[in-house]
């Protein structure tokens, strides 16, 4: 037909194609909760969170009771430590964030001293 154009793909440029579409449909994989101890408060209320996450990811500890929160990032390991402000019976929110992916909340609370 004139004035009418087509194209047609080789098979390897079709695989390709479907490839590429199939990479995308794939789901990824959510991150895991962060594992984490925290101590009793210090005598000038610091506490030391410590725990596990993915190799290099950014680790975020927020004191919901003092709306304060800090950012670290953990080693090769995954391993991580942190002191933040809190008092006893405080609650602290606990998540990583590897990349634009961010891993399900971790809420503790914070111990009193024995």
């Amino acid at each position: 037909m004139p004035g009418r154009a087509t194209a047609a793909l080789s098979p390897l440029a079709l695989l390709g194609a479907l490839a590429l579409l199939g990479g995308c449909a794939t789901p990824t994989l959510p991150l895991p909760p962060p594992s984490a101890l925290v101590s009793a408060p210090d005598s000038e209320g610091w506490v030391t969170v410590t725990g596990e996450v993915l190799e290099d990811a950014f680790v975020f500890v927020y004191n919901e009771d003092m709306a304060a929160g800090v950012i670290v990032q953990a080693d090769a390991t995954g391993a991580f430590a942190v002191q933040i402000q809190a008092a006893p019976y405080d609650s602290l929110t606990i998540w990583q964030r590897l990349g634009t992916d961010r891993g399900p909340d971790l809420h503790v609370q914070v111990p009193p001293p024995p």
